[in-house]
């Protein structure tokens, strides 16, 4: 029988974000025509959601996307996929998704979302494809789309784990980090309709956008009980890397707050977030990429109720192909300015509804094989 998964060019390897890019799936979005804006999607996005939904008890609500937005997101994620071919990076895709999926547990509903931000179910440590367990209903099931190619790099030789499924009922997700600050999530909370589960409380519940890997070490962001399980999990499994935990330096992701660009350089959002990291990376050098505004964005005024999910610092959410060559949006000609006068070869690629569909190039893509190995950037 012949093999019916696409054929990867060898076993995942990729151990950190700036070596020789040589192979790497970018997301999909065909029918992404609606976020389902229920508690989990809520809190995920709460800084960004909450000013706009303010109190709307409406959580199990579909949130319209326009077709006209879908169409030009598509066309910009082929502008990257023709842009990567172009430097020489054997690009692979998931399955198409169906039309309007609608999805369901036996304690909750939602309207499934595609894979388009592969990077947060997905992070790829070595040779390990480590499947990771989603905050967001809507996504439970968008790696499905991935197995395919899945395995394809299990029957290439390389090793495959995930972590528990969570059942992301009413009491799974910690809000903690929110608390902490003094933060009300009730616009986000009180409308849940999910059930629970008796004696299950808080779940492992975990990104692979909340990491950052630098060949040996792993940058870990634990802002919860819910990412303290998963760090556990991370070190247990994988005994052979070491796991840095950063507190809180973000609610979540951190892949458009520090980004290593080569060992010893990297984007830093501002200089409040250097404390966090380790001890070893606050001597690095520090790229403060320049200011935006809400002006340098698509204004959605005439497609009537359209809310931007992600924040306006998307744009560092940059892809290295190699340690002197990084994909940058063209939208943002300042942070390119800047990286070219650092002696960066910048591959613009226009992406305009970033802040709308929550993601930009390192959340698109999932760098499956690079040159790099399980080398020691810290000491």
């Amino acid at each position: 029988m012949p093999n019916p998964h696409p054929a990867a060019v060898a076993a995942a390897n990729s151990f950190d974000e700036w070596t020789q890019l040589h192979e790497v799936v970018v997301g999909r979005a065909e029918y992404y025509t609606a976020h389902n804006v229920d508690t989990s999607w809520r809190l995920f996005f709460h800084d960004n959601v909450a000013p706009t939904l303010g109190g709307d008890s409406a959580a199990s609500d579909l949130l319209p996307i326009p077709d006209q937005l879908v169409d030009e997101l598509n066309e910009d994620i082929t502008g990257l996929v023709t842009a990567l071919a172009a430097c020489g990076v054997n690009v692979l895709r998931p399955a198409a998704p169906g039309k309007d999926v609608d999805i369901s547990s036996p304690f909750w509903s939602a309207r499934a979302t595609p894979p388009l931000n592969i990077r947060d179910q997905t992070i790829i440590l070595g040779n390990t494809i480590v499947e990771t367990a989603p905050h967001v209903r809507a996504r439970v099931f968008e790696n499905d789309l991935l197995k395919p190619l899945f395995y394809s790099y299990f029957e290439a030789g390389s090793n495959w784990l995930s972590m528990p499924r969570p059942a992301l009922t009413r009491d799974s997700l910690d809000d903690a980090y929110f608390r902490r600050q003094g933060i009300d999530v009730s616009c986000a909370t009180d409308g849940e309709t999910a059930l629970g589960i008796d004696g299950l409380g808080l779940e492992m519940i975990f990104d692979g956008a909340q990491c950052m890997r630098l060949g040996r070490d792993v940058l870990v962001n634990v802002a919860n009980r819910n990412h303290e399980l998963a760090l556990r999990w991370l070190t247990v499994n994988l005994p052979q890397l070491r796991f840095h935990r950063l507190d809180g330096i973000a609610d979540n992701h951190i892949d458009s707050v520090v980004v290593p660009l080569r060992p010893g350089l990297m984007l830093l959002r501002s200089p409040k977030y250097l404390s966090y990291l380790p001890l070893a990376m606050q001597s690095w050098d520090v790229i403060y990429p320049p200011a935006t505004n809400e002006s340098d964005f698509p204004d959605y005024t005439d497609f009537g109720f359209v809310i931007p999910i992600a924040s306006r610092y998307i744009d560092i959410n940059v892809l290295s192909v190699n340690e002197t060559t990084v994909v940058v949006n063209a939208h943002y000609p300042e942070l390119i300015s800047l990286l070219e006068k650092r002696g960066f070869t910048v591959v613009p690629v226009r992406h305009r509804h970033r802040r709308l569909f929550g993601g930009g190039f390192h959340c698109f893509t999932l760098d499956t094989v690079r040159a790099g190995g399980c080398d020691d950037y810290l000491g």
